[in-house]
Order: C-alpha cells, then sequence, then structure tokens
C-alpha cells in the first residue's frame, strides 16, 4: 500500500481544490493507497477534505475551536504540525505551483514530491513570489498539468526535462446524470434571475479579477446587440463578492456607460450549475486559463464556448466545432462570434451537443481516473528523488 500526502495552499471553492477533491473521492474507494491532507489554510471545503482522510494543518481556522486542532504546532508559515513531522510517505502531492516554500521541508517527510500545477505565466506571478516558484521548480521531482498546452508551455519557459511533466486528464464535474436534469431544468431556473424571460443570456463564472477577463466581458456590451430576433440580450457574471473592490469598479463602470439594464453580477453560489444551466452561451474571455473547470462543466450542460486563442487550454475542448475560439483580447470578435450563435439557434445546439459528447469521452471518470493512479505508481516507485540540484 503506497502512503502518499496531499497538501492544498486552502480549500477554498476554486477550481484547483475541487478538482483535488474530486481525484481524493475516487482514490479513498481504493485499498491500494492510503493517503493524508496537510492544509495550509481553510475555506468552504475544509469539511470535505477531513471527511475523507486524516487533515493537519498549518494555521488555526477562524471560528474552529481549540480542542479539534491539537496536532497544531506553532503558528508560523513554516511550522509544521508534530504529528504530520512523525509521518512517513512514499510520495508527497503538491496541489498548485504556490507551496514552493514548503517542498523543501516537506521532502523530509519521503518522497519524491509532485507538483500538481493549476497555473500558468500570469497565475504564477500573481498567486507566488519569484523566489518561491524558483523552489518549486527545484524541489519538485515531477509536475503533472491540466492541459496539454499548459505542458509545453512548462517544457518550453522553465527548461522542465519532458520525462519530468506528464498531462493528467480532469475529471468530470458531475456525473452525466445530475447535469443532464439541471439542463433540463433550466427555464424553471431562469425565473429567480429576474430577467425577461424570453431574454438570451450570455454567461460567466469566475473570481472578478482581471485575469478573468471580468474588464473584457464588460467590453462585450460595446459589441453585441440589444436585442436579437426581438429578444433582449444580457450577460450574466456568477463568482465573486460584491464587497470585492474589483466588483465595485465593475459596477461603476457599468453605471457610467449606463449599461446597468444589461449586466447582471451574481455572487458566489452553492448551486454554480444551476446558474450556467440558464446560459444560451459560454463566454470565457480569461487572460489565462489552463485548462477551466467551467468549460468543462458548460459542455457537460451543452452550452458552446467561446473563447481566446493563447489563453490556456480552453481551445482544446472548443476547437472548431463545440463554439468559438478567437484571437486573444479580441472582444469585438468574441462578441460577433457570440452574436452568431445567439442568432442561430440550431447551430448552438449542434455545438453544445458535440461538446457535451467530447467531454464525455475524454474525460470519462474511468478513463481520467486510470492516468492519476497510474501516476501516482509510477512517481512513489522511485525510490531516490530525480530533482535537479539549484
Amino acid at each position: 500500500m503506497k502512503k502518499i500526502l496531499f497538501v492544498s495552499h486552502d480549500a477554498n471553492r476554486a477550481g484547483a481544490q475541487i478538482l483535488l477533491l474530486r481525484f481524493l473521492k475516487k482514490l479513498s474507494q481504493r485499498t491500494d493507497f492510503q493517503f493524508h491532507v496537510l492544509l495550509r489554510k481553510g475555506g468552504p471545503l475544509s469539511e470535505e477534505f477531513e471527511n475523507l482522510a486524516p487533515t493537519f494543518w498549518m494555521h488555526l481556522p477562524a471560528g474552529r475551536s481549540q480542542r479539534a486542532f491539537k496536532r497544531l504546532l506553532g503558528q508560523s508559515a513554516l511550522a509544521l504540525p508534530a504529528a504530520l513531522l512523525r509521518e512517513r510517505y512514499d510520495l508527497i502531492v503538491s496541489n498548485t505551483v504556490t507551496n514552493g516554500d514548503l517542498l523543501e521541508i516537506l521532502r523530509g517527510l519521503g518522497g519524491p514530491v509532485v507538483t500538481y500545477a493549476h497555473e500558468l505565466e500570469i497565475g504564477i506571478s500573481q498567486y507566488t513570489s519569484s523566489e518561491a516558484f524558483a523552489h518549486t521548480l527545484q524541489y519538485s521531482d515531477f509536475f503533472m498539468t491540466c492541459s496539454r498546452v499548459q505542458r509545453e508551455r512548462y517544457i518550453a519557459n522553465y527548461a522542465l526535462d519532458p520525462a519530468r511533466i506528464d498531462y493528467l486528464p480532469s475529471l468530470l464535474p458531475d456525473s452525466p446524470q445530475e447535469t443532464a436534469r439541471i439542463r433540463d431544468a433550466a427555464p424553471r431556473l431562469r425565473l429567480p434571475l429576474n430577467l425577461p424571460s424570453d431574454a438570451l443570456l450570455v454567461g460567466c463564472m469566475g473570481s472578478l479579477d482581471w485575469r478573468k477577463g471580468i474588464d473584457v466581458f464588460v467590453q462585450l456590451a460595446h459589441h453585441l446587440p440589444e436585442t436579437i430576433n426581438g429578444r433582449p440580450v444580457r450577460l450574466v457574471w456568477v463568482g465573486g463578492s460584491h464587497s470585492q473592490t474589483e466588483y465595485k469598479i465593475i459596477a461603476e463602470d457599468v453605471r457610467r456607460l449606463g449599461w446597468a439594464s444589461r449586466f447582471l453580477f451574481i455572487e458566489n453560489q452553492p448551486n454554480p450549475l444551476e446558474y450556467m444551466a440558464c446560459f444560451d452561451v459560454f463566454a470565457l474571455p480569461s487572460r489565462e486559463e489552463p485548462y477551466p473547470l467551467v468549460v468543462l462543466e458548460a459542455a457537460l450542460l451543452e452550452k458552446p464556448v467561446v473563447c481566446f486563442d493563447g489563453a490556456g487550454g480552453a481551445r482544446e475542448v472548443v476547437e472548431t466545432d463545440a463554439g468559438f475560439v478567437c484571437d486573444y483580447l479580441d472582444a469585438e470578435a468574441m462578441a460577433g462570434a457570440i452574436s452568431h450563435l445567439l442568432h442561430d439557434q440550431p447551430l448552438r445546439q449542434r455545438m453544445g451537443r458535440v461538446a457535451r459528447q467530447k467531454v464525455l469521452e475524454r474525460h470519462a471518470d474511468e478513463r481520467a481516473m486510470g492516468v492519476f493512479v497510474e501516476l501516482l505508481q509510477k512517481y512513489s516507485a522511485v525510490s531516490e528523488p530525480v530533482v535537479l540540484p539549484e
């Protein structure tokens, strides 16, 4: 039996954390692996991690009792819990590149170390320091990536040996039966949005930040008609919080432009797929997305996707038959593609069906989980660290 430590930078409801949790839920059903979890910080998913496996903490989450965290040792960012220091592992998997400052210490618990990377260049500069990322490169024996595009860019940009970096397909977001139920209930789910019943909805889901292209999403209104075939066109963004500075800036832009009636901004929701089911077209204006889970979710709900070339792995799903790939940051071209889909219902339905079929074939749980287990076995079989010296 292989014993593995999985390290997550937090337990927030975001793509990297959600994807790790999905893999671990399936891994917990196997008898040939035992695993623990180390959380640097908490979040809404904390309890789900704790229910899966023994979970160590580096910080005491707000509102949690001292008694529940007797394993906690100190408050330093690099102070590992005492109980964890007594453990030994066959493999350590760091989820995201942001744990570089921990990897040298974690190597003392066994090895090798694998970094499951969910970031590209902008995300790396945004979420970790150059020194910490240098440590990630130095102390990771292997890497797993979310897309083939991401793998190619890591090899090219960071001079990684191709033998040390593997592509891991993402798991399906939910069961196909569940997404089909949500999709079929979309007409009823539109009512709480207080939108015209016949509105054509262009939607996106994500945090309210520059990397996700919230500013580009607003610019789409410059080029989209207010009505198509007599039906009003509305733009809906789900994610983030209205208390954020980013939201206040965007809301003020929309107000000054006189577009308040054309936009709807919805804060983070526990049932985001129900909102996505209401969209007619899924727009992804991100500047950077290694391989966005929201695209898989949109595809399962039979939504055609419009994204940017050069922004990451979304184009691997969209290609030429599941939506449109536009030149990087060309908001006018993106709006044109969206408008084309909104005018042509048979086209968007056909592309939506193709998107769903591709995701079901490429990200079937058996396939993705098979690759995951194969990689864990391969990495844990390495008896000596293979990481290159600095």
